[in-house]
């Protein structure tokens, strides 16, 4: 007796590459401290660079990944003379990790998604 199994659908690829993906960049010392620095209170990029010590290149990088990810927002401030500039603040609330007979999967909870009580990821 043989054992098949059958190639996973487009919306299961989905949610092993997002469960992939989240955990990645939990894994990621940087992304981690660009969480908690954001977490504690929203700032710009330059912000980043001394609160996580790592160079203006990887802070843009893993705040990029952040963001398509969903886990990091980011506005544009403006200042009274003029100058503006983009701040960055998590969105991240808990992440669920669970094993079930479909493999692992990841649940996302955003500050967003807290507030109206819908769920993202898995």
């Amino acid at each position: 007796m043989t054992s098949y199994t059958p190639p996973p659908t487009p919306d299961e690829q989905q949610d092993t590459d997002r469960t992939d993906e989240v955990l990645a960049l939990l894994e990621d010392d940087y992304s981690r401290a660009i969480l908690e620095a954001l977490h504690a209170d929203p700032r710009p990029a330059r912000g980043l660079v001394e609160a996580c010590d790592a160079s203006r290149a990887t802070i843009y990088r893993r705040l990029d990944r952040l963001e398509d990810a969903g886990l990091v927002d980011s506005w544009l401030s403006y200042d009274a003379d003029g100058h503006h500039r983009t701040v960055f603040e998590a969105t991240l609330d808990a992440v669920t990790v669970g094993l079930d007979g479909d493999g692992i999967g990841v649940t996302v909870t955003t500050d967003d998604a807290a507030a109206d009580g819908s769920v993202a990821g898995d």
